[in-house]
Formats: structure tokens, C-alpha cells, sequence
């Protein structure tokens, strides 16, 4: 066999030896020989690199009378760390991650919304990852690589983001840019694809070959796994769910169209309806200043009707567009992530009227309905998922960095 052909049964095998540790979290090399169909001689070999390179731990196993026990290995949490970042409307969020997906510190800090320039924006970026693992005493050295999660338009292979209307930024090598101050490899991706990467990885969406990701936020965001592999599209902006037009006569989005799903379910569409409400004299706010989610949902909660009606109209719609995807993709699961789930059955209740009928919670549904718990770090924790999925993948399925 030619020595590359050999070198990429070698890398293709890693591959598989690692996700079938990953998956058992504890499994011996003659159990990793059966699933995988790997030869043991081959297992161990590649076993023991991995050992030296620090990416396993094995446990000494108690002897018997029938001999010595097969020690089991384990994934080592520090045979690696990623770090994720996350930019949002007004703010850089970064995390500290080992092998596993852990988090092992986090950080924040805001961004100037009155110059939202690539430099000032990198420059933040790049003193927030710096202030994070400085506050966990770790150097660059010691990390495998940066991933970016940005809402926008994002060739991911490339690192390059075509639009981000968050800052109006258009045509941005944000991934070189990037790496050419911080010296290590960084990979960029749309945030929601980020999370579909953590699930796929590390969340309710392993062992699934095909499942959606829906997330709700100041707009509306998708990303999909098709038999195995994320989705994408020929230019890589495959997913923009919040566009698809669910009403002719609906308010104009951001993107041109009238009755865009994000113009009628977003949460900046929301807001618009809450504002309209306020302006009307059918709620009285609390406080004074922008509006923000976070009232708007308090009032709801505390049972004003207009606000009430708002939720239901977007439960509604939401629904819909949930029902088309089910019959065009046929999924095993739908997740629902983002921070638009803290509505809770303000939101999931008349969304649960306009579902289609195989779309529910119920573990053996055609199509499995998961809501995702929001945190603050989902975000910047599936940025770090791309960099450890680059480390687990398979060599036909890997980005190449940017460095």
C-alpha cells in the first residue's frame, strides 16, 4: 500500500477509535476492536500513540483468577483545550474548554456599539481571549486553536463572513485576521451551526444522522445535520430559516422581504410589537430607557394580554415553519436553542397547536422535539466544539485552519 493511502487508513482509524472511546467513556481495546471492526494490533498501536500524546488515560484493572482484566481507557479531559468565542450585538463572550466540552473558565467584555470597525472589534476579541487565559493561567501555546461563532453569512472553510448585519460588515477574512494576531489556528462559523456542532459532538444529538437545529434570537436561525454531516450549501449559507416567507403581507425584514419568519418571530420583531403595545397605552413599563427582551417577557409572564397575544402569534408561526421543515427534511430530532426559549409555554404552547402531528416530545415521535436550556456560554461553548471536533474528525471531513 502506497505510504499516503496508508497514512489516511492510519488517520481514518484514529478517527474511529476516538469516537468509539468518546462514546463508551470508558471502554477496553478488545471492545474497541469488536465495535469499530479495527484489528486489535492496530487498536493498540494507535491506542498507545494516543497515550503519548496524552489524549488517553487507562485505568489498572483489579486481577482475578482468571487472569488479567482488559484495562479500560478514557478520554484524558486535558489532552486538549479550544477556546470559543462568541460576538453578539454588544458583546465578546469567550470560554476556556478541555477535551470534553468542560468549561473551565469564561469571559466577557463589551464592545463599544458606536465603532464596530473590524479593527476594534479584533482588537477586543483578541484581549478578551488573552484576559481569559491569563485568568486561568494558561498560554497560547497550551490551547489547540480558536473557534468564532458569528450570526451572519459565513463560508466556514474559509473563514471568511460574506455579511453580518449585526455590525454591517461584508467580504471579512475574519479567520486571518484573527490568527495572524493570536498565532494559533482559528475557525470561524454561523452561531447557530456552532451549537448544531456541539450537539452532533457532545449533546442530544449524538448517534443522530439527521436533525435539525432551530435557534431564536434577535432573529431566527437554522443549522442541519444531513446523513451525518452538517449541511451547508454550495456557498455555505445553507439554513437561513428565519427567511423563508411565511406571510406576503407581513412586516418588512431586515433582509428586504416582507414576511420573513424573523420579521413576525425574532425577538427584535418582538420588540417592535411590544413597543407598538406600550405606544398604544395598553402597558405601562416599569422603567424607562431602549426596551428590552427581558421586560417585554416579564410583563407576559405577569399576564398582560397584549403581550400574551404577541407570544401566541409567534408560537404560531414558529410551528408552521417547523412543520415545513419536517416535511421537506424528515428528521429525527429538532432541537430549539437560543435565547428566545426563556418564553417558555408563552412561546411552546401555541406553538404546539400548529405542529405537525409527528413532531413532539415524545421519545419514539417521528420527529423528536428537544428544547435546548439557554446559558449565557451555549454560543461561545459551540465555537470551542469546532476546534475539538477538528481534533476528533476524520481526516476527509477536516477544515483546514487558518494560521
Amino acid at each position: 500500500m502506497p505510504v499516503a493511502n496508508r497514512d489516511l487508513m492510519r488517520a481514518i482509524n484514529r478517527f474511529a477509535i476516538l469516537h468509539a472511546i468518546r462514546d463508551a467513556g470508558s471502554v477496553s481495546r478488545v471492545d474497541i476492536s469488536r465495535s469499530t471492526g479495527i484489528s486489535q494490533p492496530t487498536v493498540t498501536g494507535i491506542t498507545a500513540e494516543l497515550l503519548r500524546d496524552g489524549m488517553l488515560l487507562e485505568r489498572e484493572s483489579d486481577k482475578s483468577g482468571g487472569g488479567r482484566r482488559p484495562v479500560p481507557l478514557s478520554l484524558n479531559p486535558q489532552g486538549a483545550f479550544t477556546v470559543g468565542v462568541h460576538l453578539s450585538v454588544n458583546q465578546v463572550s469567550v470560554v476556556l474548554m478541555d477535551l470534553q466540552a468542560a468549561i473551565i473558565n469564561t469571559y466577557s467584555e463589551s464592545l463599544d456599539t458606536t465603532d464596530l470597525s473590524v479593527e476594534k472589534v479584533i482588537n477586543t476579541l483578541v484581549q478578551a481571549v488573552q484576559t481569559c487565559l491569563w485568568d486561568s493561567d494558561f498560554s497560547k501555546k497550551q490551547i489547540s486553536g480558536i473557534g468564532i461563532a458569528i450570526p451572519g453569512l459565513i463560508n466556514s472553510r474559509k473563514g471568511h463572513i460574506h455579511y453580518f448585519p449585526n455590525y454591517n460588515w461584508n467580504d471579512i477574512k475574519l479567520a486571518e485576521l484573527v490568527s495572524k494576531r493570536t498565532g494559533v489556528p482559528v475557525y470561524v462559523e454561523n452561531s447557530a451551526n456552532t451549537l448544531v456542532v456541539f450537539e452532533q459532538w457532545f449533546g442530544v444529538g449524538r448517534g443522530a444522522d439527521n436533525f435539525l437545529l432551530v435557534t431564536t434570537e434577535h432573529g431566527i436561525g437554522m443549522g442541519m445535520v444531513v446523513d451525518g454531516k452538517i449541511y451547508r450549501g454550495s456557498r455555505g449559507i445553507a439554513g437561513e430559516f428565519g427567511h423563508t416567507i411565511v406571510d406576503m403581507d407581513g412586516p418588512l425584514c431586515r433582509c428586504g422581504e416582507k414576511g420573513c419568519l424573523e420579521a413576525i418571530c425574532g425577538n427584535n420583531a418582538i420588540l417592535r410589537d411590544a413597543e407598538a403595545v406600550s405606544t398604544r397605552g395598553l402597558w405601562k413599563r416599569k422603567q424607562d430607557g431602549p426596551l428590552k427582551i427581558e421586560e417585554v417577557l416579564e410583563a407576559a409572564k405577569d399576564g398582560n394580554k397584549e403581550l400574551i397575544a404577541i407570544y401566541k402569534n409567534v408560537g404560531e408561526k414558529l410551528g408552521i415553519g417547523l412543520s415545513n421543515l419536517h416535511k421537506l427534511l424528515d428528521p429525527e430530532k429538532i432541537i430549539i436553542s437560543g435565547k428566545g426559549v426563556l418564553a417558555e409555554d408563552l412561546l411552546f404552547q401555541p406553538m404546539k397547536t400548529t405542529l405537525h402531528k409527528d413532531i413532539s416530545f415524545q421519545v419514539d415521535a417521528p420527529t423528536r422535539l428537544h428544547i435546548q436550556k439557554w446559558e449565557p456560554t451555549n454560543y461561545a461553548r459551540g465555537a470551542g466544539a469546532l476546534v475539538l471536533q477538528e481534533i476528533y474528525n476524520s481526516p476527509a471531513n477536516r477544515v483546514v485552519p487558518i494560521i
